[in-house]
């Protein structure tokens, strides 16, 4: 069998980085990272070839990162910084896999995650999401791309670089319907058009026909993945909207939690989402859980802002009341018995 070269090996993942929409920079790293790990199995397990590796050595890899230091920062690697490791390592047996290049997937039992908030994309609420697409002014220079851009993001769960891929031929204004085609893991989908995006779509395009043109140009041409999620973060610094964590994908989390919160099925979202695995999906029901718990805390009468707990200064104030209300009352009985000795002397 012939041998197959780290560079056949790379140009495989690299394609399939580039299907699944990862960032230019972050494809650079995954690469970085599958080169890293073809090292060590090539030094420590004499392995050339990587259809050769087994879960055996993948699980070697793991501990050697545990016990290794970096040659960057001349310190042991951080768990967050070998969960990215290993997680490139899965990603670039899963693309030998889908591409049939392996029988099995070696990588694909191997599990490691550190759990860390920072970096996660937060969910906008609807009435934050409503006011920043109502904020953008169709009247502007660019303002009625934008609006159109966003809002179809946000009615079809679509993702930065599926909005710039997007052309004219795509779009099914008959049935309220657009194709995403070669999207993550190279696979097509079909989503519905909510009736205000597809209203602002039909005035955007006013006048273009041509089906094989992008749908969302910007100065110098068709727009970017990175140019939408920039642009995004422009206009909610303008609105005085920007806040941690939240970026143009997070529109694409929102529409998720927010089909769910008004009841819609879990494998529909998947379908629109179109997630791979009910997995992925699954998640975002963790993100219903936390906009369940902030509404439970702004009505429940145990809950919310106006109820408190009863402290030192709640007893000094029933205390200041009660003996304000005793004071009253001897004062009013005392009224009344100088009324009744006048009334008797009268």
């Amino acid at each position: 069998m012939k041998k197959l070269t780290l560079f056949e090996v790379m140009l495989v993942f690299k394609r399939y980085l580039q299907s699944a929409c990862y960032k230019k920079q972050t494809i650079e790293t995954k690469l970085n990272e599958a080169d890293y790990f073809y090292e060590y199995v090539k030094e420590h397990h004499s392995i050339d070839d990587v259809r050769d590796v087994s879960e055996k050595e993948i699980r070697a890899y793991i501990r050697y990162l545990h016990n290794t230091v970096s040659p960057r920062t001349h310190k042991p690697y951080t768990l967050s910084t070998i969960s990215e490791k290993t997680a490139a390592v899965r990603l670039l047996f899963k693309s030998l896999y889908v591409n049939e290049l392996i029988i099995t997937n070696p990588a694909q039992d191997i599990t490691f995650t550190h759990k860390d908030n920072k970096g996660k994309r937060e969910v906008m609420r609807e009435e934050e999401l409503a006011q920043f697409l109502d904020s953008i002014d169709v009247g502007e220079p660019l303002g009625l791309r934008d609006r159109t851009m966003y809002e179809l993001m946000y009615s079809s769960g679509l993702r930065c670089c599926e909005v710039a891929r997007l052309k004219i031929g795509d779009i099914d204004f008959e049935k309220r319907l657009i194709l995403i085609q070669k999207s993550k893991f190279d696979k097509d989908r079909i989503v519905p058009v909510s009736l205000v995006a597809y209203t602002f779509l039909k005035q955007y395009l006013n006048g273009r026909t041509e089906k094989e043109e992008y749908v969302f140009l910007g100065i110098n041409g068709k727009m970017t993945a990175n140019a939408v999620g920039h642009r995004f973060r422009d206009l909610l610094e303008r609105y005085d909207m920007k806040r941690k964590n939240v970026s143009a994908h997070s529109v694409r989390h929102s529409t998720a939690t927010h089909l769910l919160e008004h009841g819609a099925g879990i494998r529909y979202v998947q379908e629109i989402l179109g997630h791979e695995s009910i997995e992925t999906t699954v998640r975002y029901t963790h993100m219903l859980y936390d906009s369940l718990k902030r509404v439970y805390k702004s009505y429940h009468p145990r809950e919310n802002e106006y109820f408190k707990e009863v402290d030192g200064d709640y007893l000094k104030n029933v205390e200041e009341l009660l003996a304000y209300v005793k004071k009253a009352r001897l004062h009013k009985r005392n009224y009344r018995k100088v009324i009744y000795k006048n009334t008797e002397s009268g």
